[in-house]
């Protein structure tokens, strides 16, 4: 009896992984760390000597760019390590060979993968060492994000020693919005020690989870602004850096910015900002509004109102009209935007009762309701125009027809924390809620 085809998706799930092979890892890391970083002036510096490690060990990141991964290899070589990935990267056409040479492990972004947990436990049963980065997502804003619950007790059940790699600057050489990078400048890893076995023998997942976010507390913005590097942004430095910067600080229209090349403009009154060789922001004029000093006080900025709104109006609600998008079974994704194929398309709305679309799929009727319980925040993991979310164990991209996917997020990140706040504010951020109830426990 001839077998039945399997689906892309479970030939991913019957994998088995083993430590990357030496030849692909040489090469890797010449591409990547030799070649690559050298135009990003990255520097490693060693509190701890991971290499003299003889055991399994996590590595442990904050994840600031889509460089993150070289500046791993650039701090472990000789030794090789196993990178953790976003599972929907496993079927794009132009790294799913790399992934599978190189033996990387897939974990759906937030939410419960035993899939991927497996894969991690395996490279830990075989002595390797696991890298990964808990908030699950690089950030958007340039400062760390919240990490995800649960890495604290996958630490307690595997009980190895934990080296954190703090980055700096990673943000700055590949912001998230821009397929273009800044050269020069400067990028940092610092390496060390955060856990030993007795330390997580010790400590309960909580107290695990509070020191990991200590450890990653980074705004590259600040850390810019403080040492003042000088960048060559390639005249690339504000591209597409309106999908984050959303709103004019002069007429506080929103969706009316353009960033294009090293200034963003707005197209209803013309305020413009234009980006220096270190990353300041030059106004043509002071904006009547608020004028933000850089990338990650832009974002607060515009955090400020969501909360606002959302807690001043019981009825709040922002509805978009989007496409969605679903992982084909049978061939690789050839896009370089999304991980999937459009199947329908709907209106996607968010309001104080959940995430709700009502629309299409397959030239069918479809709609879905999710509880801010399960779902803290959109995920931007590609760039941030489109977002995806795992809806029923399955993967989905939504993406909306304007640059609105941050403002979005935001929003869905506001509501969990006024209903439910599991995926807390960070510790520098409380000051944003002062004048309001307090949020949940």
């Amino acid at each position: 009896m001839k077998k039945p085809n399997l689906t892309l998706q479970q030939k991913l799930a019957k994998r088995t992984y083993k430590k990357p092979n030496s030849l692909y890892n040489w090469f890797y890391h010449l591409i990547m760390a030799d070649i690559e970083l050298s135009k990003h002036n990255a520097e490693i510096i060693y509190k701890d000597d991971i290499k003299k490690e003889k055991g399994p060990c996590f590595i442990i990141w904050n994840h600031l760019s889509r460089l993150d991964h070289a500046y791993v290899s650039k701090a472990t070589y000789p030794r090789k390590f196993s990178m953790v990935a976003a599972y929907n990267e496993f079927f794009r056409s132009h790294l799913a060979t790399v992934f599978k040479m190189m033996h990387i492990l897939p974990k759906k972004n937030f939410c419960v993968d035993m899939m991927g947990m497996k894969a991690i436990l395996s490279i830990i049963n075989q002595g390797g060492w696991v890298s990964m980065a808990p908030e699950g997502l690089a950030t958007v804003s340039s400062y760390n994000e919240r990490i995800l619950p649960g890495i604290g007790s996958l630490l307690k059940h595997c009980k190895v020693p934990v080296y954190c790699f703090k980055f700096q600057g990673q943000s700055l050489a590949a912001p998230v919005f821009s397929p273009y990078y800044r050269n020069g400048g400067k990028t940092l890893v610092t390496v060390y020690k955060l856990f030993t076995e007795e330390q997580i023998k010790l400590l309960s997942a909580s107290e695990l989870e509070e020191k990991i976010q200590d450890a990653f507390s980074n705004d590259d913005s600040e850390w810019q602004k403080q040492n003042r590097f000088k960048w060559n942004t390639l005249g690339k430095g504000c591209e597409n850096m309106h999908e984050v910067c959303y709103k004019c600080p002069d007429c506080g229209k929103e969706f009316t910015m353009i960033g294009k090349g090293d200034e963003i403009k707005c197209s209803e009154c013309g305020f413009t900002i234009r980006m220096n060789e270190y990353l300041e922001y030059e106004p043509n004029r002071k904006p009547a509004i608020y004028m933000p000093e850089h990338l990650s006080d832009w974002v607060l900025w515009q955090r400020k109102f969501i909360i606002k709104e959302i807690r001043e109006n019981p009825n709040y609600s922002f509805t978009k009209h989007l496409k969605i998008g679903n992982i084909p079974t049978d061939h690789l994704v050839k896009s370089r935007e999304i991980s999937s194929e459009v199947v329908g398309e709907g209106d996607f709305t968010i309001d104080h009762s959940g995430i709700h679309f009502v629309g299409t799929r397959n030239g069918n009727p479809y709609s879905f309701d999710l509880s801010y319980k399960n779902y803290y925040r959109l995920i931007e993991n590609i760039n941030t125009r489109n977002f995806c979310l795992y809806i029923d164990d399955e993967y989905f991209d939504f993406i909306p027809e304007a640059p609105v996917a941050v403002k979005m997020d935001l929003i869905v990140q506001e509501m969990h924390r006024l209903h439910f706040n599991i995926w807390k504010p960070l510790k520098e951020h409380e000051y944003l809620y002062k004048d309001y109830p307090k949020l949940p426990d």
